[in-house]
């Protein structure tokens, strides 16, 4: 009777201990699941910041590699905005009214006559002999098309088209450019006065390792003249480079933006000058 006893207690205590058992692990199984659900999560977490690597990646190439050189251009609204801007600067300085088709290549100098590409300069305004002289020796040199020649009574002006000169977005002479500069050495080797050679470049944007804006590229293709002419024979004490990028335009009209880009040896034959040029 007391075995009996013992045996159904034992069995009383066996079920408890299942049921017990069963209740522990009935609650402990919600809890994995939830662990090994985050768990399976992670991987989202390290492909985010794979991807956000690869963006960075990708955006830091795309600034070097500057959209193929050119950003985008400044709208009508600007450019004309930017065109009256340079209208009433130039008619302030020079007190007269200007027009964009005879803008002069330095707004402190008076207004330079125009020209027609390879022909005889005509006068607008009233020379100096030595410079008339000069003028119709340079018109007679048999120029390319894409060389203009403006002269006033204390500047003569030389005025090439980019085209003949660099390749676009670049700061290296042509074979041509050289060509042209051989050709104009001994001329301005004799002229009395400083020689400035002006950059200017057109407005459009461009941004470049070498070139981060056209401020950077204008100079450097002046600077390019500059060293040719050196290496020619000039003397370096009479040379200086100026990039003006496109804060000097001929013209605003977007058709004929080419105009633009070009580069002017602007020689001052002014006496004062001349003489301190020449020391």
């Amino acid at each position: 009777m007391a075995v009996e006893f013992e045996r159904r207690n034992l069995a009383r205590h066996r079920d408890t201990d299942r049921a017990r058992m069963a209740a522990r692990w009935g609650r402990a199984r919600p809890l994995r699941l939830a662990e090994q659900t985050e768990e399976s999560e992670e991987w989202v977490i390290s492909y985010m910041d794979m991807v956000t690597v690869l963006m960075t990646v990708f955006l830091g190439m795309l600034a070097i590699l500057g959209m193929d050189g050119r950003l985008s251009a400044p709208n009508d609204a600007e450019r004309a905005a930017a065109a009256a801007v340079n209208r009433a600067l130039q008619q302030e300085n020079s007190g007269e009214p200007s027009t964009a088709a005879d803008v002069p290549s330095r707004p402190s100098a008076p207004s330079l006559p125009s020209t027609v590409p390879g022909s005889q300069p005509v006068e607008q305004a009233p020379l100096t002999a030595t410079n008339r002289q000069w003028l119709n020796r340079l018109a007679a040199l048999g120029l390319p098309p894409d060389v203009d020649i403006t002269a006033s009574d204390r500047k003569l002006t030389i005025v090439v088209r980019e085209r003949i000169l660099f390749a676009s977005g670049s700061a290296t002479l042509q074979p041509a450019a050289l060509d042209l500069l051989r050709k104009l050495a001994p001329s301005l080797a004799e002229l009395p006065g400083s020689i400035t050679v002006e950059g200017h470049s057109d407005d459009l944007a461009i941004s470049t390792i070498r070139f981060p804006s056209n401020w950077e590229l204008s100079a450097a293709r002046a600077a390019a003249v500059v060293r040719a002419l050196a290496a020619m024979g000039l003397p370096p004490a009479r040379l200086g480079a100026l990039g003006l990028a496109d804060s000097r335009p001929v013209t605003a009209d977007p058709a004929r933006r080419a105009e633009n880009r070009r580069v002017e040896i602007v020689v001052d034959t002014d006496a004062d000058t001349a003489r301190s040029a020449t020391r």
